[in-house]
């Protein structure tokens, strides 16, 4: 798991001892790196994520459908040796792209854990250095900033304090992380959405929703609602099954009723189809409630029902069903 989130996270930052110059530089981790502009932070601790089986289902799936992941690891493996059982924490930051898509801006990824610089900036050399690219650096804000080139990549890194390092494939948006100034907990609409994820669970994540997906609700739900959701929160929990709160921040009290009223709707519906696949009594888990602007989806489920989950998932669907049907048991028919 742990190599899953670093590979991931590190593609996403090619694609999308300290080194200080003159001055004491300012520590910049967590939450305190992510810019102002940001549009979507997601936040995962590591050692709580690792062991959750849906976790891993994911990540197994996304390997098999992105090998380049996959390979990307292992040339981090096989070149610094680097054990990714170092990074505790990890925290994602996307930025805006003018009037692109939200969640297609630039990625800052902020890795906490026990990462030595002087350890990364050569393995990293070694990495570029294999495919003829080479590693500079620069001071920013009394930080060094490494500018990685590997053909047409580029990849921005710098150690924030001694065990946490940024990466973005961005300069300004690295260099914003990097330079003091306003981040994401003093903008207010994403310092009030970040507040309503809960910060305490293993992953959590908060941001702002595309223009297009608000407008698709609108349509889906019909009279009685005016806007889709503003921004969207998620905090899991899978340390003991699966915890899970998704909230849909809306434009108005009124707006989050008719939402929950539908949603509520369609999970009956739901309920009806997963009973053809033995999941109907999970579906019944599902908890919708509206609390001001707010709208959350809600589900708790054993390690057992995670498992019968994934085994459902996995076998596409089952033969039996939750109840027996009618005229079913030991009797024959004639």
């Amino acid at each position: 798991m742990n190599r899953a989130l670093l590979v991931i996270s590190l593609s996403l930052a090619w694609g999308c001892g300290k080194k200080h110059g003159a001055g004491q530089a300012a520590e910049v981790a967590g939450l305190s790196a992510v810019p102002a502009s940001a549009e979507i932070v997601i936040s995962a601790d590591v050692a709580r994520v690792m062991d959750s089986p849906l976790v891993e289902r994911a990540v197994d799936q996304l390997m098999l459908r992105e090998p380049a992941l996959a390979t990307e690891w292992q040339r981090m493996h096989d070149s610094c040796k680097f054990d990714t059982a170092r990074i505790t924490h990890v925290l994602l930051a996307i930025g805006p792209k003018g009037n692109a898509q939200v969640g297609t801006g630039p990625v800052l990824m902020v890795a906490s854990g026990k990462i030595a610089e002087t350890e990364f900036s050569t393995c990293v050399r070694s990495l570029v250095g294999s495919g003829g690219g080479d590693v500079t650096a620069k001071t920013v804000a009394g930080h060094t900033l490494y500018v990685a080139r590997d053909g047409s990549r580029i990849m921005y890194f710098s150690f924030g304090r001694a065990d946490t390092v940024l990466l973005s494939s961005n300069e300004a948006f690295i260099t914003e992380a990097l330079t003091p100034g306003k981040k994401a907990t003093e903008n207010a609409e994403l310092g009030a959405w970040i507040a309503l994820a809960d910060q305490k669970a293993p992953v959590w994540a908060a941001g702002r929703t595309d223009p297009s997906l608000r407008d698709r609700l609108v349509k889906l739900v019909g009279e009685g609602l005016s806007s889709g959701p503003v921004a969207i929160t998620i905090s899991f929990d899978g340390t003991a099954g699966a915890k899970l709160d998704l909230g849909a921040v809306m434009a108005s009290p009124a707006d989050a009723k008719t939402l929950e009223s539908f949603a509520k709707n369609q999970i009956s519906l739901l309920a009806m189809a997963a009973q053809a696949k033995s999941m109907g009594k999970l579906v019944d888990k599902i908890a919708i409630s509206a609390e001001d602007k707010v709208v959350h989806v809600r589900l708790n489920l054993s390690l057992d029902e995670v498992n019968q989950l994934l085994s459902v998932l996995d076998a596409g669907g089952s033969a039996a069903q939750d109840s027996p049907p009618a005229g079913s048991g030991s009797s024959s028919v004639p």
